[in-house]
């Protein structure tokens, strides 16, 4: 046992690091979802929540990093929480209904600001394990966010409206994170990340049941224009 846990910390570093390098390219991968809102000039029928959890999602990684002292952590999710609030501005400015995306905005505006209250205001040998706790259902939830579009997916036979690049960028991602949870022997990092990994096989998985062909193309954008775009926030 303790061989193997020698063994484990000899890779801390390079597994650590290596999973923030990736991580930071899988957060770059939303800028494809931009280029594309900028080429159409509108969201279409993407759901936002992949921003909005993502936001909500690094900011408490960054504080339980913080917490806990672990640079990886703190690092990445720092860099993530930038990203995903000017991915999230962005989805704003060719939001269909802006008004309604605004009040998602705001929402988490307010989430934010209350955790940071809260936070600063408990321990934090009391309020760590919470964090985590929250911190691993939110990376479920921000791995499964692009199960939104799964009806729309079904429905025309393509999986066009799936996020291919992002999907596969969480699936290395959840991988390298699964591992470093478990080299630091921490539940909350291992246990949704391999979780989060299941998810985007599957999500992988309807690319190939469900391939993108010029006329499921057609068919998606169409239904995007008479169909209006999931609310998860009211």
């Amino acid at each position: 046992t303790r061989e193997r846990k020698k063994m484990l910390e000899e890779w801390k570093d390079f597994v650590g690091n290596l999973a923030t390098i990736c991580t930071i390219a899988m957060f770059l991968s939303g800028l494809e979802q931009c280029a594309k809102f900028y080429k159409n000039k509108t969201t279409g029928e993407m759901s936002p929540m992949s921003f909005l959890v993502g936001v909500v999602m690094t900011f408490v990684w960054f504080t339980y990093g913080r917490l806990k002292g672990d640079a990886s952590l703190y690092t990445v999710n720092g860099v993530g929480f930038v990203l995903q609030s000017v991915f999230a501005v962005f989805f704003y400015m060719y939001a269909v209904n802006r008004t309604n995306m605004m009040k998602k905005l705001l929402l988490v505006s307010f989430i934010l600001a209350s955790l940071h209250l809260v936070i600063n205001n408990t321990q934090p040998s009391e309020i760590q394990d919470r964090i985590g706790l929250l911190g691993a259902l939110m990376s479920v939830s921000y791995c499964a966010s692009p199960l939104a579009t799964v009806r729309l997916v079904i429905r025309t036979k393509s999986a066009e409206t799936l996020p291919f690049f992002q999907i596969l960028m969480t699936c290395i991602v959840t991988g390298l994170w699964t591992i470093y949870g478990n080299i630091i022997a921490d539940s909350f990092v291992h246990v949704p990340n391999l979780i989060g990994f299941l998810i985007a096989i599957f999500q992988l998985a309807l690319f190939f049941y469900y391939p993108v062909s010029s006329s499921g193309s057609r068919r998606s954008s169409k239904l995007a224009v008479h169909e209006k775009s999931d609310v998860f926030i009211s």
